[in-house]
């Protein structure tokens, strides 16, 4: 699964707006890709990709995005 993960995170910075924006936050620079079950969601910084989290998806998104949230501004 981890080896999925990365793979999946490496091939990010090829498109990365061809993720979808996640609905919890609205920010077009906060992406999520979903890799099996897990979410995998970025932020989109000039040239870098800063992976935030990789969050397992019968977790609920909000309380997690809101620990994070000095990042996704």
């Amino acid at each position: 699964m981890v080896s999925k993960i990365l793979a999946a995170s490496r091939k990010i910075p090829e498109q990365p707006y061809i993720s979808r924006i996640v609905p919890e936050v609205g920010n077009d620079k906060i992406r999520e890709k979903f890799v099996y079950n897990y979410h995998l969601v970025y932020k989109i910084q000039h040239q870098n990709i800063l992976i935030l989290a990789i969050i397992h998806r019968k977790r609920l998104l909000e309380p997690l995005l809101k620990k994070l949230e000095c990042n996704l501004i």
